[in-house]
């Protein structure tokens, strides 16, 4: 079992390295960054893009093992306030890379523009990326990072939702949470598919333990 913990600025530098190892795995992700996908330091900045200003706000969650960082699941429910002292979540600074890189300049903007993904209920909570590092898959990380989510899905009687573009995590998620696909959507030549559990989601966590931040 993996102790778990909420995860905050403090441990960005930590966060972004993990999620930049795997997150070019992510179809929707790997369309974004195209040819840049195998650049380290490319994967890094989205990493951070994406996961600063959840950290910010408490939505990024943990899973340690033998006290090394070996996961992470950042979620985001549609009325958390990513501004809560004023500072825009998204600066000039963090978007200068595309700004200055041709094809990832047009699809950031592609990305930030369209029509996005459908949502199921108004009120679902979004698991917007979970990671997890390559030797460590296979256990029960995702699960009991999951437990995050499914504490504040049962306190607020919500389900929760995700997309991706791996019908056999699709099939795991629905398995584990008596969840259903909601929707299908095409995105950058991938099919993806949209997940959502019951209200509030069936819990499969054993208690989990806290590790120290």
């Amino acid at each position: 079992m993996a102790d778990i913990s909420t995860l905050d600025e403090s441990h960005a530098d930590d966060v972004v390295r993990l999620a930049a190892r795997s997150i070019g795995e992510i179809p929707l992700y790997q369309w974004l960054l195209g040819p840049h996908v195998d650049e380290a330091d490319m994967r890094e900045w989205l990493a951070g893009l994406i996961l600063r200003p959840l950290l910010r706000v408490g939505c990024v969650t943990g899973g340690w093992l033998d006290g090394t960082l070996v996961g992470l699941l950042a979620w985001q429910p549609h009325d958390v306030n990513l501004s809560p002292d004023g500072t825009p979540p998204l600066t000039p600074d963090d978007v200068a890379v595309a700004a200055r890189t041709p094809g990832l300049r047009e699809r950031l903007l592609t990305l930030w523009t369209s029509q996005p993904l459908p949502l199921p209920v108004e009120d679902a909570v979004n698991v917007v990326l979970a990671v997890v590092d390559e030797g460590d898959r296979g256990g029960r990380v995702l699960i009991d990072m999951m437990s995050s989510v499914e504490e504040f899905c049962h306190a607020n009687d919500r389900p929760f939702y995700a997309w991706t573009g791996s019908p056999p995590l699709r099939d795991w998620l629905c398995a584990l949470w008596d969840g259903k696909q909601f929707d299908t959507a095409e995105w950058g030549g991938r099919m993806m598919y949209g997940m959502v559990s019951d209200r509030p989601p069936a819990a499969v966590r054993i208690p989990r333990r806290h590790a120290a931040s």
